[in-house]
């Protein structure tokens, strides 16, 4: 049984009664309005076209494409999704093929709401064969059955939620962290004054792996309690050691899960590369949690006077291996999609100076000196600084769709799908489709305004945007855990830039290019001039 102090099955079934209603908080006034296919609703499972007649490649065609002189040659995987998309339509099947199973692709986002509507209380969203390998197979030392909310499924998951959701997921939580997020920002950009060249303002080609840095050193002090050391002048060979191998690990995720491989079958070298790399980064994680609870507990006794508890001093008192597994989770999870996230914000506002400029001035009310902090009211203050986040997720989203187990028989567009089928919904090309979005390459921040918030002469367009389009986080119950937090870390970084700079971008547009994550391909040549107000 599972963490037997407090995850019984009255916890979990209480967790799952109110799990839509906490969830639904944090979305887009999300799905109140939500349509299901009329045409779906009319047609009874019996009777819609069967699950075999949806239509995709072969398992043949999909590897002849692929390979030298194929029509999906070197395409990259968001790529390859367009083509066949462009093929067979809006929804569409794709084989399973060495170890991976079979998957339905939908483009439609009344789709999107009818999986998320019916997937139960336990979603299932398989990720991450690789890791789920190794904490079970490899590691059972030292993860037992606690493999994480990344990898569990059903009730395993249901049971690790229960007891991290009130501790993570309390809007208190994420505000306990706002002076140590903000000490970090302030550290950053301290070392961007360093790095940047004094004649042209300009910083450094390689300002990506210190983004890296600043992501990896914000969600250290939440999972671990500590600084890693990552933007000190002072050099941290263990923080470098565990950024490194994070970035080999999302290298090698990418090879091993998103790419034709034999490592089910046999060992390649690839995959004997992942398991080095995950017991680097596993004992590294140990390490780290195991000295912050030695520091906590040194700390009980020296000061008696009461604190609020860190959520790793709440998850410790519930169960050290937790705590380090929900440790391990955060930074998986936590920096790559914080980077590129970022990056997406800062280039778009680097790329509309008037925009920009629009950002400034709201925070030049909330934040009148540069060296102004933040706080709860300050931060709930910001509404054209959160609408400009939305819109570079909606430009350059992080992941390309999210993936679930149909949690019943379904109708998707006129077809089954039975219970257990693999859906994608593939959201990304639609983000920039004119049928959902007005302008839908430009950067309108003002389209996810409230009325009272846009203004006159608002640019935005006043369609109706659909609720399940656009959900960096996930829906429901397996919403992202973190979401808070990453939200927090980017708004505070973006909103200490603006203030502090004028940012421009004075070379040819960045690619994005889809991998694990959809990253910057190029170098993040920002320009960052003095505010002098």
């Amino acid at each position: 049984m599972f963490l037997r102090t407090v995850c019984r099955a009255q916890g979990a079934k209480a967790f799952h009664q109110n799990a839509n209603v906490r969830f639904l908080a944090t979305q887009v006034e999300a799905a109140k309005g939500d349509k299901i296919s009329q045409a779906d609703k009319q047609i009874d499972y019996a009777n819609a076209t069967p699950y075999s007649s949806i239509p995709g490649p072969s398992v043949m065609s999909m590897l002849r494409a692929g390979l030298p002189g194929g029509s999906c040659y070197k395409m990259a995987f968001d790529e390859v999704v367009r083509f066949y998309r462009r093929k067979y339509g809006d929804i569409l099947k794709f084989p399973g093929a060495f170890g991976n199973p079979e998957s339905v692709i939908t483009h439609n986002p009344d789709n999107f709401a009818t999986v998320y509507r019916t997937e139960g209380p336990w979603p299932e969203a398989p990720a991450f064969h690789t890791l789920k390998y190794y904490r079970e197979k490899i590691r059972p030392d030292i993860f037992g059955e606690h493999i994480g909310l990344l990898l569990a499924q059903g009730k395993k998951w249901a049971d690790f939620r229960t007891v991290v959701n009130p501790i993570m997921m309390q809007p208190k939580a994420t505000q306990l962290y706002i002076p140590t997020i903000e000490k970090v920002a302030g550290d950053f950009i301290e070392r961007i004054l360093k790095l940047r060249d004094p004649t042209t303002n300009q910083l450094p080609g390689n300002f990506e792996d210190e983004i890296h840095k600043w992501s990896l050193e914000s969600i250290g002090v939440v999972a671990l309690d500590t600084r890693l050391g990552l933007i000190s002048d002072k050099y941290s060979e263990r923080g470098a050691k565990f950024l490194h191998s994070l970035t080999s690990f999302f290298r090698l995720v990418f090879e091993l899960e998103f790419k034709p491989s034999l490592w089910r079958i046999i060992a390649t070298p690839k995959f004997k590369e992942m398991m080095k790399v995950l017991d680097t980064m596993t004992d590294l994680s140990c390490e780290y949690v195991d000295e912050a609870k030695a520091k906590l507990e040194e700390k009980s006794k020296n000061d008696t006077n009461s604190h609020e508890e860190s959520i790793l001093e709440k998850l410790l008192k519930i169960d050290p291996i937790i705590a380090k597994v929900m440790a391990m989770d955060m930074l998986f999870a936590g920096v790559d999609t914080t980077s590129s996230a970022f990056v997406a914000a800062l280039y778009l506002l680097s790329k509309n100076p008037e925009k920009q400029e629009i950002l400034r001035k709201e925070l030049l009310i909330v934040l009148p000196d540069k060296n102004s902090s933040f706080t709860v009211d300050k931060m709930a203050r910001l509404p054209y600084l959160r609408a400009c986040l939305k819109e570079g997720h909606r430009l350059y989203p992080v992941i390309n769709g999210e993936l679930r187990r149909a949690g019943k028989d379904l109708v998707l567009d006129g077809y089954q799908i039975p219970k257990g089928t693999l859906v994608v919904m593939n959201s990304c090309e639609l983000l920039k489709d004119e049928h959902y979005f007005s302008d839908p390459t430009k950067f309108v921040p003002e389209r996810w305004l409230k009325g009272e918030e846009m203004g006159a002469g608002c640019p935005a367009s006043q369609r109706t945007i659909h609720p399940f389009l656009l959900l960096p986080f996930g829906f429901g119950p397996r919403a992202c855990i973190g979401k808070r937090f990453a939200d927090m870390e980017i708004e505070i970084l973006i909103a200490k830039l603006v203030r502090n700079f004028y940012i421009t971008w004075e070379y040819p547009d960045l690619k994005f290019k889809w991998k694990t994550l959809n990253a910057p391909d190029g170098k993040l040549t920002f320009t960052l001039t003095d505010v002098n107000y």
